[in-house]
């Protein structure tokens, strides 16, 4: 799919080095940042779109880092590790990644033949790829079951330019009238305490009541995990009171 990253290199290869992303924690924040909470800081129209922004980010921690003086020699610092977590890498950075990944395969023997070039690809997948899919796998499956929970309603996906004026994913029709519209995230925003979550929620407070403003139709969170589970379940009785409501409006 063209919303997705795809795998290019050889599944076995690219599993067999699970163990190892692993075990030399190139998968910690402190190596690649909260990525989780870097994707759900603002609203990406694509995935290329929020490649960049990880890349730009990097870059803005390394001039962070270049103003205060720091440098990796300092990573016990608070300070790093604030900047550390909080940041993407630059593509440098992870091509770095990828020269690790690539000589712990080597000295491991590398029997599959595993190229650099390939290791350095398995690192920017992982970190960018997979946190993109994770979220649009989210809420495909999250829609998934709320169709066969409610399937007399029809689930309509927003375009890129709608998600971000108005900070939603999907609209809800009964028939031809719009009666909600969704925005689904992980539990992590739900709870997220950070400072870009906390601008995300403002930010997306603001759209969501310019949304019911404008189309007299309320904003509902949905949480669920990368299958669907939808955590908050509360929700699916307002969904059902909305509908009810309507019907009772119009008989």
């Amino acid at each position: 799919m063209d919303d997705l990253f795809s795998i290019i290199i050889d599944n076995e290869k690219f599993r067999s080095t699970n163990y190892l992303w692993n075990k030399l924690r190139l998968n910690s924040p402190y190596s690649v940042g909260y990525v989780t909470t870097l994707i759900e800081s603002k609203v990406f129209k694509n995935k290329e779109e929020w490649r960049d922004f990880y890349f730009q980010s990097g870059e803005e921690r390394l001039d962070k880092m270049h103003n205060l003086g720091l440098t990796d020699k300092d990573k016990s610092q608070l300070k790093w590790q604030q900047l550390a977590g909080s940041h993407g890498r630059t593509e440098s950075e992870l091509k770095g990644l990828g020269k690790q990944l690539y000589q712990e395969v080597e000295r491991q023997g590398n029997s599959l033949g595993i190229t650099l070039p390939e290791c350095v690809w398995m690192v920017k997948y992982r970190v960018i790829g997979e946190t993109w899919n994770g979220v649009i796998a989210r809420e495909q499956n999250t829609i998934k079951t709320l169709q066969g929970d409610f399937p007399e309603l029809t689930f309509k996906s927003c375009d890129g330019e709608t998600d971000y004026r108005y900070g939603i994913d999907y609209e809800v029709f009964d028939g031809d009238e719009r009666i909600v519209a969704i925005q689904i995230k992980p539990d992590s925003y739900r709870k997220g305490r950070s400072k870009a979550i906390l601008n995300a929620k403002k930010s997306n407070e603001l759209k969501n009541e310019a949304y019911t403003e404008k189309y007299q139709a309320p904003v509902l969170y949905i949480y669920a995990t990368t299958k669907g589970n939808i955590i908050n379940v509360d929700v699916k009785a307002t969904l059902s009171n909305l509908i009810k409501d309507r019907e009772d409006l119009v008989s």
